[in-house]
């Protein structure tokens, strides 16, 4: 049963016996259409009751003899405008678009940064529809990109591509290959990185294998090219943590190039690199390749970007400098 009302949306739902069981956010989902993060965020906000109780349990198990009301509150005022950004569009239809996303852009405004993102731009080439798709202001994203990586993103232009697309990054259903440039040399030619991950207790902004409350975190690697300084890695997530694969090689002493959060800046000045510090402003990862299913043309779709010039400049310039070649070739 659904009660409309013009300020706050009120619904009120009696798990059926097959429902019986289920995880509240997942009965949500399937109830109201939501993605499976929005619904979670409802229960986090206390926007759900279980027999006249908040319930901010995303994992309570739902009763048959339960009677389960939501209220939404209506979107508030966006402040978010069109923007002339160009996009890198490498394919777009009715139902999504996937773009090849710069280094250095934003994909979301937050706090008060509402200008140049990502969402600015989608809004000016998608139209205000995209705005709302996802959430208030989400502007369709289902993943992100840090704003210093580059490459492949995904973006629902309808609410049931954001339900469909956003389910199969939850349940790892999609492949995302990356590239990056790791300092050292990586003797194993493949391997996997098995650490939790979860908020450094030192800096709340960083992410640390070392944290009171960490989550399973996965990354599979493979060994392209090894110069004299650094390795050509290839990297494929299993798990979408915040700053996964910079974490990951991070901890395994191995930071991306450029990353000066962790740890791959300040060894520029020592390396063979140094003669070419001003190629390298942000950290050199990129995501190359993106895998996964289309609901709409029900079929899988893989989208690839090219290596960024900034990246591939130290590359050339390194099969180039003979006092690099302790090269060894993977691929």
């Amino acid at each position: 049963m659904i009660s409309k009302e013009k300020q706050v949306r009120e619904f009120k739902f009696s798990p059926s016996l097959e429902e019986e069981n289920q995880r509240l956010d997942k009965f949500l989902l399937s109830k109201l259409g939501f993605s499976r993060s929005k619904a979670q965020k409802l229960i986090h906000n206390g926007n759900v009751k279980v027999n006249q109780k908040i319930i901010d349990i995303p994992h309570h198990r739902v009763k048959h003899s339960e009677i389960i009301e939501v209220q939404i509150s209506p979107p508030s005022p966006t402040t978010v405008e069109a923007e002339d950004i160009p996009l890198n569009v490498l394919y777009e239809d009715k139902e999504l678009i996937v773009i090849n996303k710069p280094a250095g852009l934003v994909v979301h405004p937050a706090g008060e940064k509402k200008t140049q993102t990502l969402v600015n731009a989608l809004l000016n080439h998608c139209g205000e529809e995209i705005l709302k798709i996802g959430g208030n202001e989400r502007g369709g994203l289902v993943h992100r990109l840090d704003k210093d990586t580059s490459g492949v993103m995904v973006i629902a232009k309808t609410e049931n591509a954001h339900n469909e697309i956003a389910h199969q990054f939850q349940e790892r259903k999609t492949e995302k290959t990356y590239i990056a440039l790791a300092w050292g040399t990586i003797k194993e030619d493949t391997g996997e990185i098995n650490a939790p991950i979860g908020r450094s207790i030192g800096d709340r902004r960083k992410m640390s294998v070392f944290s009171a409350k960490v989550r399973e975190s996965t990354t599979f690697f493979r060994v392209l090219e090894i110069f004299q300084d650094f390795t050509l890695l290839e990297l494929k997530p299993k798990t979408g943590r915040t700053h996964q694969i910079r974490v990951h090689l991070s901890s395994i002493g191995h930071p991306i190039i450029g990353d000066e959060v962790y740890g791959g800046k300040k060894r520029i000045a020592s390396s063979s690199l140094k003669g070419i510090k001003d190629k390298i402003e942000r950290q050199f990862l990129h995501a190359q390749k993106l895998r996964f299913y289309h609901p709409k043309l029900k079929k899988i779709m893989e989208f690839s970007a090219p290596l960024p010039e900034d990246m591939q400049y130290v590359i050339d310039w390194a099969r180039k400098n003979k006092s690099m070649q302790n090269v060894k070739i993977k691929y």
